[in-house]
Order: structure tokens, then C-alpha cells, then sequence
């Protein structure tokens, strides 16, 4: 086991209630790290709790994207207007669906009619299948397409025309196409009791609880999975060999598409660590952080998952840091984010 509590010590610092869970991934190891509090008597080991794992789910919506034109029920090249009839709405015959999976669409982050005053720490439950059809109905970003804009819009619109081409359900898509075929047992975007009964509390950096997510159906592609560093470890663990059945789809989301004079991943995100190229993303909700980076040259990768997540519906937490740091001079809450934490693991393991 390696010695990685230099590399989180800063993070875990003040806070009470936290699960950080950790996988450090080779082709042929799995090594988990836990941090915070312990398990409870008779709980789950902590490599099998749940957590909301956010934006992490981008990367399952495109692997489901390029496993369905393996199966040649789509292209990445159809146009969402092949899927999505409103109106006589031009745009939608301009952006393909391999827009939508490298955030090309020009559609903005959040569509204009989401509205979060129903219930602010749950933002997402209260829109619905006609919602998302008002919007695009006289939507027009023409001028954007082909710009990088990152796109909870575009990620969820891609999962609901997903489930419209398979007539199925994200979680059932996501069971018989990837999970499954993974041994991901521990990972859905709809918990059985069982499941629930593992799922941790979310908090933000003040230590409030947050409720969890219910990304209510037609946002599931951009952020409604639960998982566990378990299972997430499994996943990257996957993205690193070839000899099992998604690999052809998850080799082929390693490669960069063009779009325009960009070179971009579906579902990906690329960086740098020891000037080598590794491919990662993240995910927040208003309860937990996730991160998850691999290195293809060395075949290693990581996985962190919190139950923490600094900012809120009010951004709260850098408010109150802010007041106390003017009277005090100090940090209520250090403002230690996950991501670089994890990077630094990776690298780590690089040398």
C-alpha cells in the first residue's frame, strides 16, 4: 500500500463528516485508500459505499453513444433533429449528436426555462420532458456551434434521445450495455433499497447535509449515476485493457475527434501531468465531488470520490469563508479542491 496521506492531508482537513474513498488503478491492480470516518459496525466497507458521482456520468452517456453505433442503431453524425421533431426549428438540423457529446452544440449550460426556485438544493427534479421540448422548440445557438461551452443541457438531450432510440430507460441502458458487462454491480442512476441503504450523506464545506439528486429523467445523461469507488475502479480499470466487450467503444473515446480546428474527446476531457497526456473529468453535485484521470502511456489511472463539495444553491460556503476571513484573517473552511489532489496521486504513480 502506498503512503498517499501527504497528498490529502490538506484536503480532509475540518471535515467531520467526511467519506473520501480513493482507487489507485494498474491493468492488473486495484488499491484502495479510505479517509475520514470509519465504517460503522456491521456498514459497508467503504470501497462499497455509494456515492452521487455527478458529471462522472458524461463519460458512461458517451460510451452508450458509440456502443449504439457499434450496434449500428445511430451515428454519431445523425443530427438531433432526426430524433427531436419541434416545430420547423432549422438549428436542430445543424447540431449532430457528436456535438452534443464534446459540448459543440452552442447550447448553454443550463437551459433558460430550468428554473431552481422550487427547490434550489434539488435544481433538476422539477423540469420535465415538455420543459426540455418548449426549449428547443425556437432554441438557437447557431452562432456557437462548434465553440467548447460546457453543456448540462446537451449531456442530458443526448441521454434522452439515447433512451428514445432504444426505447428504454438511462438506468436500463446503462445495466445492459455497460454495467453489466463490467460486473458494475454497485452502479445505477436508480438505487434499489439495497443500494440506497449504502449511499452516503452529501455535504457541503460547512458540513450542512445536502439532499440528493433526482435528476428527473431527462438530465440522467449529464449527471444522475451513483456509484462506488469499487465499481469506478473497475471502470478505469476497463479504459486501460482491451479484453472485455466495451472495449472497442471506450478505445474509440480515446481518440480525439475534429470538430472545426479542435481536436476533442466525446466525453473526455485531456491534460497534461509529467508532460504526458492524460485523459480525465469530474463531477459535483451540491453534496459530493468525484474526479477520475487516466494515464493510457503507463496504463495507470485513479478514481477519488467525496462526500463533499464546496459551494451550494447560495454559494454559502464562500460567503461565510469570506466574512470569517475578514474579521479573523483565517480560512473557516480551507478551500482544498479535489481535482489537484487527485492529479497529484496519478502522478504519483507515473514516476
Amino acid at each position: 500500500m502506498r503512503d498517499i496521506q501527504d497528498f490529502v492531508s490538506d484536503y480532509i482537513k475540518g471535515k467531520k463528516h467526511l467519506h473520501l474513498e480513493i482507487g489507485m488503478v494498474t491493468k492488473g491492480d486495484i488499491e484502495y485508500h479510505s479517509f475520514g470516518n470509519p465504517p460503522k459496525a456491521g456498514g459497508a466497507a467503504p470501497e462499497h459505499r455509494l456515492f452521487e458521482i455527478g458529471s462522472l456520468t458524461k463519460l458512461f452517456t458517451s460510451m452508450l453513444l458509440l456502443e449504439l453505433q457499434h450496434q449500428q442503431r445511430l451515428s454519431i453524425d445523425d443530427t438531433v433533429s432526426k430524433y427531436i421533431h419541434q416545430g420547423k426549428n432549422d438549428y436542430l438540423k445543424k447540431i449532430t449528436l457528436k456535438h452534443l457529446a464534446t459540448h459543440t452544440s452552442g447550447l448553454p449550460r443550463l437551459a433558460p426555462n430550468l428554473s431552481s426556485k422550487k427547490n434550489r438544493y434539488n435544481p433538476y427534479v422539477d423540469y420535465t420532458e415538455q420543459d426540455l421540448l418548449a426549449f428547443l422548440a425556437d432554441a438557437d445557438y447557431t452562432d456557437q456551434i462548434g465553440s467548447f461551452e460546457y453543456s448540462n443541457t446537451g449531456m442530458g438531450l443526448l441521454g434522452y434521445i439515447l433512451c428514445k432510440v432504444t426505447d428504454s430507460t438511462y438506468d436500463a441502458l446503462l445495466k445492459k450495455y455497460i454495467t453489466n458487462p463490467l460486473n458494475m454491480m454497485e452502479t445505477a442512476a436508480v438505487l434499489n433499497t439495497e443500494q440506497n441503504s449504502r449511499l452516503v450523506n452529501g455535504h457541503t464545506s460547512t458540513g450542512k447535509v445536502m439532499p440528493h439528486w433526482d435528476l428527473g429523467g431527462v438530465h440522467d445523461g449529464a449527471g444522475a449515476i451513483k456509484s462506488s469507488v469499487y465499481d469506478m475502479s473497475l471502470f478505469v480499470q476497463a479504459n486501460l485493457k482491451e479484453d472485455h466487450p466495451l472495449a472497442s467503444a471506450m478505445q474509440q473515446s480515446h481518440v480525439p475527434v475534429k470538430i472545426g480546428d479542435s481536436d476533442l474527446y466525446l466525453g473526455w476531457q485531456e491534460d497534461t501531468a509529467l508532460d504526458q497526456a492524460i485523459l480525465w473529468h469530474n463531477g459535483g453535485t451540491f453534496g459530493f465531488t468525484s474526479y477520475l484521470a487516466i494515464n493510457k502511456e503507463q496504463g495507470v489511472g485513479v478514481v477519488l470520490l467525496s462526500n463533499y463539495c464546496f459551494g451550494s444553491a447560495a454559494r454559502v460556503d464562500e460567503y461565510l469563508d469570506a466574512i470569517y476571513k475578514f474579521f479573523t484573517k483565517k480560512d473557516l473552511y480551507p478551500l482544498t479542491f479535489l481535482e489537484p489532489v487527485g492529479k497529484n496521486i496519478l502522478e504519483s504513480m507515473m514516476k
